[in-house]
């Protein structure tokens, strides 16, 4: 039963993740305002700009019913909107069924175990919306990325382990000098900034030197794929963020295994 509550509180989430998506997109959204553009209004259609009703807004069951067409425009909507939820849904239930194989999760009682499940669902919903935005526009937006910071600096205020801060100023410093000797070409500093994010996140520098190498490794495979497709040339911009973001959630998973694994390689 649990699971099939985090699954649907995992959609109704991801809904809510594709509020903030489109909006951060489209700078026309409260532009003027001094709150979040996703925290002003409610749910258009993004072509007719007809008010969504609550009906209308009920994830993945709404796209079904409506076969994938607005109820008023009969415009197409976007497969990005059930995928953002589904994939929401499935993290929600998986995350949880890693940390309830975890002997430290199982061990905690009450608010402190609550809290630790909502730390990470949180950190990987931040990181489906900052890949996806990454992706569609090329920037990391500090309204976002920021929290983002906040949060994991909050985890170690809560926890004691302020040695991590020391991982996250040595990604920052990496990607501020990547950021530096590109002239700003080659990289962002929203890079910088997310860097500095993934090493409070993940803490030891043996699981940062993996989250590293999985994410220039990705990057790179997929990047020759899309200039063999023709999608890119070799001076197209490829967005960096979602693979330096799968680094590090695949680095705090199976980070330790993969780090003993080169070290038994190395030997």
């Amino acid at each position: 039963m649990i699971y099939w509550l985090l699954f649907v509180f995992g959609l109704l989430v991801g809904s809510f993740l594709n509020v903030i998506i489109y909006r951060e997109t489209h700078e026309d959204e409260a532009k003027h305002s001094f709150l979040p553009s996703w925290a002003i209004g409610r749910s258009r259609c993004p072509k007719c700009k007809h008010q969504l009703a609550w009906f209308d807004n009920i994830p993945l069951l709404s796209f079904l019913i409506l076969k994938g067409k607005c109820r008023y425009c009969q415009q197409k909507i976007s497969y990005q909107y059930p995928f953002i939820e589904l994939i929401t849904g499935l993290e929600f239930v998986w995350v949880y069924w890693l940390l309830s194989r975890l002997a430290f999760f199982k061990q905690m009682e009450g608010f402190f175990s609550l809290g630790v499940l909502g730390f990470w669902l949180i950190i990987f919903s931040l990181s489906i919306i900052l890949s996806w935005i990454d992706i569609k526009k090329q920037i990391l937006p500090d309204s976002i990325l920021i929290p983002a910071i906040i949060l994991a600096l909050l985890r170690l205020l809560i926890t004691g382990r302020w040695q991590f801060l020391l991982t996250a100023v040595i990604a920052a410093s990496f990607f501020g000098f990547l950021y530096l000797i590109t002239k700003c070409k080659g990289i962002g500093f929203g890079d910088v900034k997310l860097g500095f994010f993934i090493g409070l996140v993940l803490g030891w520098w043996s699981w940062l030197l993996v989250a590293l190498f999985i994410a220039f490794l990705t990057g790179a495979f997929v990047g020759v794929i899309l200039i063999v497709v023709r999608k890119k040339t070799l001076k197209s911009a490829v967005p960096f963020g979602p693979f330096l973001l799968l680094g590090m959630l695949i680095a705090k998973i199976w980070g330790e295994n993969i780090w003993l694994w080169y070290l038994g390689l190395a030997r």
